[in-house]
């Protein structure tokens, strides 16, 4: 630990714009996956909370969660675009860091790390569950609906 290092400018450089680069992709992640969810619950909460309109609409309420199973799928390929660049500019990160960080503080780059892993399964998650939004809208809610109508 101790060590003296002395670290070239175009280094020090390059660790600044991929320090920004990894935070501007880090925030760009989870917006988007505040705005999908948000998004998605919204759109499936629909048949719900607007039985005048699913009334109105019958069947076609079915639209509502259907899109939202739709967007959620379109959120997993986006994020999973932006989580593949963002790996990109962390590796490339930490491999500059690398060069200047004494021993113990170097990035493992070849480690698994559980963020990726996880915000994926979220947003299948998300899928599923506004997936499994439609079935119970289509079996349950709708019948029940229809009951109370007439």
């Amino acid at each position: 630990m101790g060590e003296i290092r002395t670290v070239d400018a175009e280094t020090l450089r390059l660790c600044q714009y991929l320090w920004e680069e990894f935070r501007y992709r880090h925030e760009l992640i989870w917006q988007q996956i505040f705005r999908f969810t948000t998004v998605v619950v919204l759109i499936s909460i629909i048949p719900y909370v607007q039985q005048d309109v699913a009334s109105l609409l019958g069947d076609l309420i079915l639209l509502a969660p259907i899109f939202a199973t739709v967007l959620a799928l379109v959120g997993l390929a986006v994020v999973q675009n932006e989580l593949t660049l963002f790996e990109r500019i962390m590796r490339a990160y930490w491999r500059q860091q690398n060069k200047i960080l004494d021993h113990d503080l170097k990035h493992d780059a070849g480690a698994k790390r559980p963020f990726f892993v996880l915000i994926r399964l979220y947003l299948l998650l998300l899928a599923i569950v506004s997936f499994a939004n439609t079935l119970v809208v289509w079996q349950v809610w709708l019948p029940k609906l229809a009951l109370s109508i007439k």
